[in-house]
């Protein structure tokens, strides 16, 4: 039998992201269970669950909305998070624990671009959790606005579709929008998925991975802010380059960038702006960033079918090549190459770290 909420159900469902993201997030926080669930007035239903906890939670499940915290996150927008509701004063009374059997929580808001409240990504376990870190609470606020921005395209794709329905003259466009947009989604989703996981793999602690994770879904973010403004067509890298070194620019003279006009395709873009983001992470922890005097040159090219990107840093501190190679590096000398079907090579000459990237646009 069909649930009343099988729309929601079946929304959340479609969207690859969210058991990824259920994933890290209790990965990250420790907690058993992991669910996001639709909220309204007067309904809690839970529309995709990670349990491990054994709180009984499948998707389609409902609890009573007077018994959560839901509704007051509902109507206030902000989250609620408690490490441990036996010694938490504004909640060591609230029957809600008790009931459920859970000494940490945290639910964030779902907030859809019109300010409408869809629901929660929450996580509880039945023991005390440290969760009131900027790591982890930005890492939510992240993730719950990542899973708005998905759910605002999957429902102006199905606005699209009920109207599509009525103009025969239209299928086929519906059709190409559909495709694209699966596309972008995917691309999209698959380069969080891969940064968040290997942030998590490589990191030395629970709060390094959520503050490298946060760091590089931020790259991400503005160069979709950018994709956005072209309807993800292309993206010029003196504008790429901008806004992922933006972050690290002082207004002063520690860049030279030059180069061409080049457009850049989507997956280009985003690739070369979390490129460019680990550059300058490692400049300013151990580089040419990393003190008063240092520079960094940013140069680009494309002649005879064949674009070529340089990053070359002078004037920090004496370049000591790296024992193994991080994610970061293998991104930038691997990963990112592979966008431009192309090569890619990362130096450490002593005088400042030097990168390569040759393909084609």
């Amino acid at each position: 039998m069909s649930h009343d909420f099988q729309p929601d159900l079946d929304l959340i469902a479609s969207i690859p992201a969210v058991p990824s993201i259920l994933d890290v997030v209790c990965q990250m926080t420790g907690m058993g269970c992991g669910v996001v669930a639709r909220v309204t007035a007067d309904r809690w239903v839970a529309c995709s669950t990670r349990d491990e906890a054994g709180f009984g939670l499948v998707p389609g499940s409902e609890l009573k909305i007077d018994t959560t915290f839901c509704r007051e996150i509902r109507l206030r927008k902000e989250p609620v998070i408690i490490e441990h509701a036996a010694e938490d004063a504004a909640y060591c009374d609230h029957p809600s624990p008790v009931m459920y059997g859970f000494q940490s929580y945290a639910s964030f808001p779902i907030v859809l671009p019109d300010g409408t409240v869809y629901g929660t990504l929450c996580v509880i376990d039945p023991n005390p959790r440290t969760l009131k870190t900027p790591q982890i609470i930005n890492s939510f606020k992240l993730f719950a606005e990542l899973i708005a921005y998905h759910l605002d395209s999957a429902l102006k794709v199905a606005a699209m579709q009920r109207l599509l329905d009525d103009q025969r003259d239209w299928q086929r466009s519906q059709r190409v929008l559909q495709r694209e947009l699966s596309h972008r989604m995917k691309n999209t989703l698959a380069m969080v998925q891969a940064v968040v996981t290997q942030s998590l793999r490589n990191a030395d602690s629970l709060d390094d991975a959520a503050r490298r994770a946060t760091e590089r879904i931020q790259a991400l973010g503005r160069a979709q802010d950018m994709l956005t403004e072209t309807n993800w067509e292309t993206a010029q890298v003196a504008d790429v380059v901008s806004a992922a070194i933006a972050p690290h620019h002082d207004g002063g003279h520690r860049f030279t960038v030059a180069g061409p006009p080049v457009a850049l395709t989507a997956q280009q873009a985003m690739g070369l702006a979390l490129a460019i983001h680990e550059l300058a992470t490692n400049a300013t922890k151990y580089g040419a960033l990393s003190n008063e005097h240092g520079h960094v040159f940013i140069a680009w090219e494309d002649g005879a079918d064949r674009f070529r990107f340089t990053w070359r840093e002078s004037g920090g501190p004496p370049v000591v090549a790296p024992e193994r190679q991080g994610f970061g590096s293998r991104l930038t000398a691997r990963v990112v190459p592979t966008y431009f079907s192309g090569t890619a090579n990362l130096a450490y000459p002593v005088e400042g770290i030097e990168y390569s990237l040759e393909g084609s646009v």
